[in-house]
């Protein structure tokens, strides 16, 4: 018998797809959260609540209409103790201060784009095969199942030496598909790898960690984050907000204040960047770009993959679209957020406790294709454990 390391009274999580007005997104958080679960008493009398906005990036401060709603509604003993986390400011004000600093940052970013660039060619041609072997299998084939295709293999079953052509046929598209998308993830993967060595090697070519001035604005960021009652993390850029997370190495301090009783709502990119990957997906531009790995999340979330917007950019009445992504973004389970869906996730015993909460429904599926829909109110329970098929 162990105790769980995150303790009796962690914190909740929450993630929403999209909130679409500010009112929405204030009262969603606010009739979420609930009451405070907080170990110390002194954070749970001071409800304080942390606005993180470095996502909006130069107009981080301008939160006045976000500070007002979450007043309104009485968090933060009425708006006196609403903050700004300051994420995007204070990298900005360390690199204004540091020279040589802000030349490797700026030689970071560049190659952070490269690395982008090539990696989302990459990926575009691969998916464009995969569509068309996908199309050409769905035509010739009887009875077209994504995910069989996936799961066959290249081999003929058990059988005798004669049989249906159609046999033939399905192992030589299962191969080709399964090529595709395992090319997919071992791309994935390899661009995550890079994304990481990229940031270890700044952090040790900067030597920042020794910088007085450093230390002192991390401690800052480190004594709002734990001193918290309340996170709220609105939209904007995921990669925005994901700089300053790392450029001060604050993964760790969120999952700290998780475990100490903190409450976190994300919406959109706040949403997002809690996961172990940032996926997203461009469906307006030209051409069109298809899914793919922005960057590493902060990992405060295992073993989900989150998708906002999910009506829009998902397909989810599409099986066979469904069961690619589950395969690829194979993180146990997929799940499709809308602007009025709230996913609840409270730590226990290692694994969590799910529920929807928001106003609309939480998409589920897995790479069966399967798509499972949890009402306001319902248990997730395809959460509560392990995937049959990770």
């Amino acid at each position: 018998m162990t105790s769980d390391p995150m303790g009796s009274t962690p914190g909740k999580v929450l993630l929403n797809g999209n909130a679409e007005t500010l009112d929405r997104f204030v009262q969603l958080a606010h009739r979420c959260l609930g009451d405070s679960t907080h170990r110390d008493p002194v954070t749970r009398e001071r409800d304080q609540v942390l606005i993180i906005t470095g996502a909006w990036g130069k107009t981080e401060l301008n939160d006045a209409p976000v500070r007002k709603g979450f007043a309104d509604t009485g968090r933060g003993h009425g708006g006196k103790n609403i903050i700004n986390l300051e994420l995007y400011t204070s990298v900005q004000r360390y690199l204004k201060a540091r020279d040589v600093v802000r030349s490797l940052y700026e030689e970071h970013e560049h190659l952070w784009w490269e690395l982008f660039n090539a990696y989302s060619a990459e990926n575009a041609g691969t998916v464009e095969r995969l569509r068309e072997a996908w199309n050409r299998a769905a035509e010739k084939a009887e009875a077209p199942d994504m995910y069989q295709f996936l799961t066959l293999g290249e081999r003929l079953p058990p059988g005798p030496r004669t049989r249906p052509m159609q046999q033939f046929l399905r192992a030589a598209y299962s191969g080709q598909l399964r090529r595709q998308v395992e090319g997919l993830v071992e791309a994935d993967l390899r661009h995550e790898e890079r994304l990481r060595d990229l940031w270890i090697h700044f952090h040790h070519a900067a030597g920042i960690e020794f910088d007085p001035y450093w230390n002192e604005l991390r401690g800052e960021l480190v004594r709002k984050i734990l001193q918290s009652n309340v996170i709220v993390l609105p939209g904007g850029s995921p990669s925005m907000l994901l700089i300053g997370f790392r450029f001060f190495q604050l993964e760790g301090v969120l999952t700290e204040a998780l475990r100490r009783g903190t409450s976190f709502f994300g919406t959109s990119a706040g949403a997002m960047v809690l996961g172990r990957r940032v996926v997203i997906f461009h469906d307006h531009r030209e051409p069109r770009e298809e899914f793919q790995l922005l960057e590493n999340g902060v990992r405060l979330v295992e073993g989900l993959q989150i998708f906002p917007h999910c009506t829009d950019r998902v397909q989810t009445e599409d099986p066979a679209n469904l069961a690619y992504l589950a395969a690829r973004f194979n993180d146990r389970f997929c799940v499709g957020l809308n602007a009025g869906s709230v996913l609840e996730l409270v730590p226990e015993r290692g694994r969590w406790r799910a529920h929807s909460v928001g106003d609309e429904d939480v998409v589920v599926f897995d790479r069966t294709g399967e798509k499972l829909r949890y009402p306001p109110g319902a248990h997730v329970e395809s959460l509560m454990g392990q995937s049959a098929l990770s």
